[in-house]
C-alpha cells in the first residue's frame, strides 16, 4: 500500500513542529547577531578615536593624522560605512535564513521519521496480526525509551492474548469432544432399538437408561459451562470462602462412591480464605475429585487438601492412577478444561504434577490471596503433607 503524506499526519505535524523550533532559535540566533553588530557600529564611532587636534588614534593602536578635520564629514562618511555594513549583514542574515528554512524543514521530516519509526512497526505488527495468529512480536530493538517500553508492552499484551485464545480453542475443542460422546451414545441406543422390529418393552427400558444417564452428563456439563460462563462474564458473586469447607464437603459427598470402587478418600483441610466464586469454585474441585476417583485403582487412596504457600491458596487432588498424560492421551478432557478456566478467571492457574515413578498425578489449583509477591510455586505442595 502506497504511502501519501497527509496534511493531518503525525510525520507532517511532527515536522512542522522540529522546523519551527529550528528555524525559530536560528532566526533569533542571526536577529542577536544583527541587533549586537548595529550597536556595535553606532556605539564605535570615529569621533570616539579623535583626540588632540587632527591626530586619530584607532583600537588597534594606529595613528592617522589627518589633513583636517570636519566634523559633519566624519558623521556622514560613519553613517554612510555602517548602512553599507548593516545592509551586507541584512542580506546575509535574509539568506541564511532562507537556507535555514530549507534545512529544518529536511531536518524535520528526517528527525520525525526516525522517532515515528518505531511506531510504524508497531503499526504494521498490529495490522498485520489475526485472532487466528498471535504469534507475530514486535521485539523493538533499541534503548530503554518510552517507545521501547510501549513496544515491550504490546509484546506483552499478545502473549496474554494469545495463551487466552489458545486456552479458549482447546476449551472449545475439548467441549465438542466431550459433549459429542454422550450423544453418539444416546442416538445409537434410540437407532438400534428403532431398527431392531423385534425390540421389546424391557429393550426400549435398558435404553431409556441409558440415555437418562447421558442426558444427566449432559446436564452437568451445561450447568458447569453455564457457571464458568458466568465467572468468565463477571456475573458471578464473588465472596470470602474458607477453602477447607469445599474440601470438607467434597470428601463427604464422594466417600460413597469411592467405597463402592474400593478407593479411600483422605482430606487434609487446612484453613485458607480466599475471594471468590464459590460454586465455581466447588465445580473446579468436584470435577479434580471426580476425576481422582474414577482412574484411581482399587484399594488407593485419593487424598483431597487445601492449604497456603508463599502467598498463594491451593486446592488439591493427589491421586495413585495411570497419571494424566496416560490417562487422557495428552487431550486434558472437558473437566479439566472448566477448572482451568475457573481457575484463571480467579487469577490463578491450575498446574500438574506427575508422581515421582509415574504413576498417579497430582492437580493443584492455586488462587491469589492479595498477599503473594511473585508467580504460583512451581513445586507440589502435597509435598509438605
Amino acid at each position: 500500500m502506497s504511502r501519501v503524506i497527509s496534511w493531518q499526519s503525525i510525520r507532517f505535524r511532527l515536522s512542522v513542529q522540529y522546523s519551527a523550533l529550528v528555524f525559530g532559535i536560528g532566526g533569533a540566533l542571526l536577529g542577536l547577531v544583527y541587533l549586537a553588530t548595529e550597536h556595535g557600529l553606532t556605539s564605535q564611532t570615529m569621533m570616539t578615536h579623535l583626540w588632540e587636534g587632527r591626530r586619530v588614534v584607532l583600537d588597534s593602536g594606529q595613528v592617522f593624522v589627518l589633513p583636517h578635520y570636519d566634523e559633519a564629514e566624519v558623521h556622514a562618511i560613519e553613517s554612510i560605512y555602517n548602512k553599507v555594513v548593516l545592509d551586507e549583514v541584512a542580506r546575509f542574515i535574509l539568506m541564511a535564513l532562507g537556507l535555514l528554512f530549507l534545512l529544518s524543514i529536511i531536518v524535520g521530516w528526517i528527525m520525525s521519521g526516525r522517532v515515528l519509526k518505531p511506531v510504524g512497526e508497531i503499526t504494521t505488527v498490529a495490522q498485520e496480526i489475526q485472532a487466528s495468529d498471535l504469534s507475530r512480536r514486535i521485539a523493538l530493538e533499541g534503548p530503554d525509551d518510552e517507545l521501547k517500553r510501549l513496544a515491550n508492552t504490546f509484546d506483552d499484551m499478545l502473549e496474554r492474548l494469545d495463551v487466552a485464545f489458545s486456552s479458549q480453542r482447546q476449551f472449545l475443542a475439548d467441549t465438542s469432544h466431550d459433549l459429542r460422546t454422550p450423544l453418539t451414545v444416546i442416538r445409537s441406543n434410540v437407532e438400534l432399538v428403532a431398527d431392531d422390529p423385534d425390540s421389546t418393552t424391557e429393550d426400549w427400558r435398558q435404553a431409556g437408561t441409558v440415555i437418562q444417564r447421558n442426558a444427566e452428563r449432559m446436564s452437568e456439563m451445561i450447568q458447569a459451562l453455564l457457571a464458568t460462563a458466568r465467572l468468565q462474564t463477571g456475573n458471578a458473586q464473588s465472596v470470602v470462602l474458607d477453602l477447607s469447607d469445599l474440601v470438607e464437603a467434597k470428601v463427604a459427598d464422594f466417600t460413597p462412591l469411592a467405597a463402592g470402587k474400593s478407593v479411600l478418600i483422605e482430606g487434609h483441610p487446612g484453613h485458607v480464605t480466599v475471594q471468590g466464586v464459590e460454586v465455581a469454585l466447588d465445580r473446579a474441585l468436584t470435577n479434580l475429585v471426580d476425576n481422582a476417583v474414577r482412574a484411581a485403582p482399587p484399594g488407593s487412596a485419593v487424598q483431597v487438601a487445601s492449604g497456603s504457600r508463599s502467598g498463594w491458596a491451593w486446592l488439591g487432588v493427589r491421586d495413585s492412577g495411570p497419571g494424566l498424560a496416560k490417562e487422557s492421551g495428552g487431550r486434558i478432557g472437558l473437566g479439566l478444561s472448566i477448572v482451568t478456566q475457573i481457575a484463571e478467571g480467579h487469577g490463578g492457574r491450575l498446574a500438574s504434577f506427575d508422581g515421582a515413578d509415574g504413576a498417579g498425578t497430582t492437580m493443584v489449583v492455586w488462587l491469589p490471596t492479595g498477599s503473594e509477591e511473585d508467580g504460583p510455586p512451581v513445586s507440589s505442595p502435597f509435598t509438605d503433607s
